[in-house]
């Protein structure tokens, strides 16, 4: 900090990051205080010499600058705080106005030093700092604070209560379906399951040989129910907001007990509607044929997505909140960044909060960047000529929530508002339609069932009811118009169609081309003549 900018910041007042004190003749006691906030948030500049007055300040000096300078150093390297997190040139006297003031610049403490206290009980000594100056930390930030401090991450803390048996089985087949095809080489492809678990850091096999779950396999590839057993306030939330007049317009969170509810099938079951309808410029990709549709903008998305949930602290409050509006994406996670924002956005140094979730997710080819999430992410938005992305810390509880820009196309967020128009009506007409016809099966099932019927309620898939909530609205609407307004692939889009026309809830009137939709009822998955359901082929 040069003079100048010194006479600045005491001419503004004090902020966040400044802090000023008379301190005449000594170092006064709340001094302290000050230093472990400020070490223990983002870091701020201490003036003693310096007087508040109707929230002015103004340079009153001290009567002996050598002798407080010294007292500090005595002080900081005896017994008063646990930590020293200043240098020689942090310290220093400067001559403001003809007085002399001794200024302290307290940098963001390491997160090995951290907590950052007062005297000896780290409880009742650790300190914040907000808008309205320091605060005492409450025993849950301490005991962030201290689980950041260690070695090794929390994730891979072993839960020998469960067992690998206790893990979604189906969420792990589809991961090593998913390893399997971008690492077809590898030799872990051949492993057992709970060999396999191990290798990635799920796992672990303990000195008696029993393998039990590790916080990472667990929060990778549990079910909801298991994971809060351990987590309590473990919850994972995707919602999309294209109407003012209600809450949301579309919602995908851990909690709602028609999925396992684990990080890595909520990554994949909203990366697709994240990016979905964000613009694209036209690109031929590398094979100079086709189209490239995967531009910068959508993979800084899914990276910011992927940063949320490798280094969310699991063990904090609130969850993980991502929140989608036309014009820009809000994520949010619990626990602050471990390394300071500038070296953050800087890029090239990865301090990953959960070292174990990383593997898992870097073994898919996600999150793989080494650190330079972040500085792509504000390289990106720079090139396309977006609003600078935010990035920003909270506390009491710890959170960390990056916003950015996006641009939606026009009739993609038109569309999308009328799904949601839409939504509640079709929900309306499944409802009434559940379970009123029965299914007539084929001469062979009738042999094997001995004429058995039955009524089926096999509910509407998310996708199924955005099909055909835009066939409502518009029924002139093209596959190409539903796979670019859903953000699925058109192959996709037209297996799901060709499902509703089988079970006569949507049938096509005329030609390809010149024809029209139009929807029947909301059968809600009843099929006549044995023919298998859209749900029971598997896509």
């Amino acid at each position: 900090m040069t003079r100048s900018e010194l006479k600045k910041i005491i001419a503004d007042g004090e902020t966040v990051h400044l802090e000023c004190k008379l301190a005449k003749n000594a170092i006064p006691a709340n001094f302290w205080e000050t230093y472990s906030s400020f070490a223990n948030t983002d870091g701020g500049t201490i003036l003693l010499g310096v007087k508040e007055e109707n929230h002015k300040f103004s340079v009153v000096g001290v009567d002996d600058a050598r002798k407080i300078l010294t007292d500090f150093w005595n002080a900081v390297h005896g017994d008063k705080v646990s930590a020293v997190v200043v240098y020689e040139h942090d310290v220093r006297i400067e001559t403001v106005g003809g007085k002399q003031i001794v200024v302290v610049e307290v940098p963001r403490a390491d997160r090995v030093d951290k907590p950052v206290y007062v005297g000896e009980d780290v409880y009742k000594g650790t300190f914040r700092r907000n808008g309205e100056g320091d605060y005492r930390c409450s025993r849950e930030d301490v005991t962030a604070m201290i689980r950041d401090s260690c070695a090794e991450t929390a994730d891979a803390t072993v839960l020998d209560e469960l067992e690998v048996s206790d893990l979604d089985q189906d969420s792990l087949r589809r991961y090593r379906i998913l390893f399997d095809n971008l690492r077809p080489e590898h030799v872990w492809r051949r492993l057992e399951d709970e060999a396999f678990l191990v290798k990635i850091g799920a796992a672990k096999k303990l000195r008696d040989g029993s393998v039990h779950p590790t916080l990472a396999g667990l929060v990778c590839f549990g079910e909801f129910s298991t994971i809060s057993d351990v987590l309590p306030n473990f919850f994972l939330d995707y919602r999309e907001h294209y109407r003012k007049d209600i809450r949301w317009t579309d919602r995908i969170c851990s909690g709602d007990a028609t999925w396992s509810g684990n990080v890595i099938d909520f990554f994949f079951k909203i990366v697709q509607p994240i990016c979905a309808g964000i613009k694209v410029p036209f690109k031929i990709a590398s094979d100079n044929v086709t189209r490239d549709d995967d531009t910068p903008i959508h993979r800084s998305v899914r990276e910011v997505v992927a940063n949320a949930l490798i280094h969310a602290d699991y063990h904090g409050r609130q969850g993980i909140v991502i929140d989608k509006y036309p014009k820009r994406i809000e994520v949010s996670n619990p626990g602050i960044l471990r390394i300071s924002k500038a070296v953050a956005v800087a890029g090239g140094t990865s301090d990953a909060r959960n070292a174990k979730i990383f593997n898992i997710f870097s073994l898919v080819k996600i999150g793989e960047r080494s650190g330079m999430g972040l500085s792509q992410l504000y390289g990106n938005w720079e090139e396309a000529g977006y609003a600078r992305p935010q990035l920003s810390e909270s506390f009491n509880p710890e959170r960390t929530k990056v916003e950015i820009e996006v641009e939606v196309a026009e009739k993609v967020a038109e569309n999308l508002g009328k799904v949601a128009e839409n939504s509640s009506q079709v929900a309306e007409k499944v409802a009434e339609k559940q379970g009123e016809v029965a299914v007539k099966y084929t001469e062979k099932d009738t042999e094997t069932r001995s004429g058995y019927t039955e009524k089926v309620t096999e509910k509407l898939s998310e996708t199924e009811e955005r099909i055909v909530a835009l066939i409502q609205s518009n029924a002139h609407i093209t596959q190409k118009m539903l796979s670019e307004t859903i953000g699925l692939t058109r192959q996709y889009v037209g297996r799901c169609m060709d499902s509703l026309q089988a079970r006569k809830i949507i049938r096509r009137i005329g030609p390809d081309k010149g024809g029209y939709w139009e929807v029947l009822g909301i059968a809600n998955g009843i099929l006549e003549n044995g023919e298998e359901s859209y749900m029971a082929r598997g896509f």
